[in-house]
């Protein structure tokens, strides 16, 4: 019973999730990196938001992203993951490896989210870092249900 009722969970779980997770990755990464790239509004809009460090970073998570897209995209992968995601004992793993990172990316996002209510910046810059960041977080939480499929799927089933 407690198996079918996480297997009934993943029902979410479906290769439209993919693709529209994919499309989320994409777009919040081109909307977080312009402003720090092309310098498209006032830097004291981007003051701040913006790591010194970690770009690079972002880069290789982009790329990680972009390889699991690709995977999924291969043949029959997609179809093949989904029913890999629910064989009962690898079901309840990912169930607890999926939504406890998501939740980690959402609560990071409203830690920083309220303490930068509190910083008494004007209500202009505190919209472009909330919705910059919202793009950030976006950018995780995608990479996060796109790649850790993706990945334990190589890593239990082979390539």
């Amino acid at each position: 019973m407690p198996l079918n009722i996480v297997a009934d969970f993943f029902n979410i779980i479906n290769i439209p999730l993919f693709d529209t997770m994919s499309v989320v990755l994409i777009v919040s990464f081109i909307i977080w990196e312009l402003p720090r790239s092309i310098k498209i509004i006032s830097e004291e809009y981007t003051k701040g938001i913006y790591p010194e460090t970690g770009r690079v970073v972002d880069f290789f998570l982009l790329f990680l992203g972009l390889l699991s897209i690709g995977y999924l995209m291969a043949g029959r992968n997609a179809a093949n993951i989904v029913a890999f995601l629910k064989t009962p004992g690898i079901t309840s793993f990912f169930l607890i490896l999926m939504v406890t990172l998501s939740l980690l990316v959402i609560l990071a996002y409203f830690k920083r989210f309220f303490g930068r209510m509190d910083s008494h910046t004007s209500i202009t810059v505190f919209l472009v870092h909330s919705f910059l960041d919202l793009m950030h977080s976006l950018f995780h939480l995608a990479l996060v249900i796109l790649l850790s499929p993706a990945l334990g799927y190589v890593i239990f089933k082979g390539l």
